[in-house]
């Protein structure tokens, strides 16, 4: 049996993106960001993520989903993303009971079990491979797994105008 790979992508949820905004754009450096997400500015007590953390559970679990299967979220490195990462990391760990610490189980050691972020870098500006690989290092400073995925244009560039929908659609197909 293939194991279950979801693909998560952000819905807007503007609270959580101000409570969460402080911890994920912290620095561009995985070592820095991990020591100084607590130091930076002050990160919400757990008792205030709580409502959040039950309620993604509660969707997930609705979806048919539950923390052992594999999971793919995919990350632009805006708020709303860097959260739904965070959460999906937190449920994770909760629901395993643990970090994966044994490579040859398959995960990486230091990471969380199960758990990918995949930025997709569409190649439209000059500076977007920069920008996709500050996104994975500060994913991965958050113990997440990441990988940047990046489009072909088979037919070309799209035309100014179109850009954003041709992206869009270029996502998916980048992902998969």
């Amino acid at each position: 049996m293939m194991p279950l790979l979801l693909l998560l992508l952000p819905v807007r949820s503007a609270p959580l993106r101000r409570l969460l905004l402080c911890r994920c754009s912290s620095s561009s450096s995985p070592a820095a960001a991990a020591s100084a997400s607590s130091s930076a500015c002050p990160v919400p007590a757990s008792s205030v993520l709580a409502p959040y953390h039950r309620a993604f559970a509660r969707r997930m679990a609705l979806a048919g989903v539950h923390p052992h299967h594999r999971v793919a979220v995919g990350v632009s490195g805006g708020p709303d993303s860097m959260a739904l990462c965070v959460l999906a990391a937190a449920w994770k760990k909760a629901g395993e009971g643990r970090e994966q610490e044994d490579e040859g189980e398959g995960g990486v050691s230091g990471f969380v079990d199960g758990l990918l972020g995949v930025v997709v870098d569409h190649g439209l500006r000059p500076e977007s491979a920069d920008e996709a690989q500050l996104v994975r290092d500060r994913v991965r400073g958050m113990g997440v797994v990441c990988e940047i995925a990046t489009c072909e244009w088979p037919n070309g560039r799209p035309k100014l105008g179109h850009i954003q929908e041709a992206a869009r659609e270029m996502r998916p197909n980048s992902l998969f």
